[in-house]
């Protein structure tokens, strides 16, 4: 085998490690990953960079979108080619994006670094590169989180690491992940233990300041705990209502129902689309449910579709529906998914329950009002936008509400980082948060990035717990951007005082 494909070969398998890392949540093999990447370039030339970026790139995004290949197919109702186009497309986007991001590297890296003082500047700037493009990249794909990839995401799964995003977002992980990496790396370039010390060293602050973090955060509370009650039906996105099936889905929404009531909870919280319909106050559905939950004093939060009085425009929507039928709010999904709920140009590939039907994306929103507090709404997608939680924070939410369908992904990876985005609002925000999620992670998670309760199945799932609002206002959510400017500023001052040699 020549030293080409060897190179190649290894190009690709590390590549596939990293996202093996990532989408398995693995904090150690996340700790190591981008290692060869690094070893790679510093052993080529600036030619080679993009070539090398490239073939990591390519093996990551093959790992990540390889279950595309049958999901997308089966989704769209299309062949399994266009399945497998919609991988390799994919795939080429992030090996792309890594072409871009390891010639840059590479020129910073043959940096002016001879001095211990000089080098720990230069892999401060690679790491501050790689977390500023990553955020910009995560921007971009605000309507796209299929393809989303942020480094830092596995230090979300620990409860001591995950503290850090209340200071710095996603962006501190990415960075501290990267010069980990860094350090580790040229411990290996070099042969000296010292470098790899230094990874271990910022390794472990991370959890020293995550634990201290933990420890001291003490919520400030907003009048009493309410309860909830999650409730999910885990219908199959592919089971259409009809006169056949109506009848059994039916009784199977009222028997949550009375489970849920059973509980006295102050909210009974369904999923995304939970009824794959329009809005009507004339329901026969929503009706009995409400006559099922007569006497109880509590508000039901619903997943339709809300079609617009005014513009007859439809829209992807949660409905808060107290015991006598009245609607006391209505959130509107503000971040459409391109291409699904929205047309991408001319393009649009919609899931098969909602029939071709093209949403509409609604205007920025403030919490809705409870007798508890403000509530704020994240509708699928919108958990993974960190800015949409951190908004509706400054608006006043006293806790956050997500609701979710991971109908069409349930059996791979992104149904699990479905859930831990949730997780990582909570903590970044300082809010609790209920997950409500069909054929996904139904949950409760407090403030402190605990998880009250949880429970993920194929059948009719109830969970439930206390919900305490509270005032709090991290760093990251009154700054969001804080960290990223930081690290642009640091750039520049970096490329300044080093002349690069392109």
């Amino acid at each position: 085998m020549g030293k080409k494909i060897k190179t190649t070969l290894l190009l690709l398998a590390s590549g596939l490690i990293l996202n093996f890392a990532n989408t398995n949540l693995w904090i150690l093999l996340i700790s190591v990953s981008l290692v060869p990447l690094f070893i790679f370039l510093n052993s080529k030339t600036k030619k080679k960079a993009p070539g090398i970026g490239f073939l990591f790139g390519f093996g990551i995004g093959t790992g990540m979108f390889f279950w595309m290949i049958q999901g997308v197919s089966h989704y769209t109702g299309n062949g399994f080619f266009y399945g497998f186009l919609t991988c390799v497309f994919s795939s080429f986007f992030v090996g792309f994006y890594f072409t871009v991001i390891s010639w840059i590297t590479k020129i910073i890296w043959d940096t002016n670094a001879k001095s211990n003082w000089t080098f720990l500047l230069n892999r401060l700037c690679i790491a501050a590169i790689w977390t500023v493009l990553e955020s910009g990249l995560a921007f971009l794909l605000e309507s796209f989180p299929l393809h989303y990839f942020r480094i830092g995401f596995p230090f979300v799964t620990n409860i001591y690491s995950i503290q850090l995003a209340s200071l710095g977002g996603l962006a501190l992980l990415t960075f501290l992940t990267v010069l980990i990496n860094l350090f580790i790396a040229e411990s290996f370039i070099q042969k000296k233990k010292g470098y790899l010390l230094s990874g271990f060293s910022v390794f472990g602050i991370v959890f020293i300041i995550g634990a201290v973090s933990f420890y001291t955060f003490k919520p400030s509370l907003v009048g009493k705990s309410f309860k909830v009650a999650v409730v999910s039906d885990n219908t199959n996105p592919e089971t259409k209502w009809n006169s056949e099936n109506g009848n059994t889905f039916a009784n199977n929404y009222f028997q949550l129902c009375k489970d849920a009531i059973a509980l006295k909870p102050d909210f009974v919280i369904w999923p995304e689309t939970a009824l794959p319909w329009t809005y009507s106050p004339d329901d026969d559905l929503l009706k009995e449910i409400i006559r099922i939950s007569d006497g109880a004093n509590l508000t039901h939060i619903v997943g339709i579709n809300n079609e617009s009085n005014t513009d007859k425009k439809l829209y992807n929507s949660v409905f808060y529906i107290n015991n006598k039928n009245a609607v006391k709010g209505i959130y509107n999904k503000q971040i459409l998914l391109k291409g699904i709920e929205e047309p991408l140009g001319k393009f649009l590939v919609p899931f098969l329950s909602q029939e071709g039907y093209v949403l509409s994306e609604g205007q920025s929103q403030k919490p809705i009002d409870t007798r508890f507090g403000k509530a704020g709404n994240l509708i699928c997608n919108e958990v993974v936008v960190e800015s949409c939680a951190a908004e509706q924070v400054r608006n006043g939410a006293n806790f956050l509400f997500n609701f979710s369908n991971d109908g069409w992904f349930k059996d791979n990876y992104i149904s699990d980082l479905h859930f831990y985005y949730a997780r990582l609002q909570a903590v970044e925000n300082r809010k609790d948060i209920s997950v409500a999620n069909n054929c996904g992670i139904n949950a409760i998670i407090n403030s402190k990035g605990l998880i009250i309760s949880e429970k993920k199945d194929t059948i009719r799932t109830l969970v439930s717990g206390n919900i305490q609002p509270n005032n709090n206002m991290s760093l990251f959510t009154k700054y969001p951007l804080l960290f990223l400017v930081l690290l642009i500023t640091f750039i520049i001052v970096y490329l300044l005082t080093f002349k690069l040699k392109l």
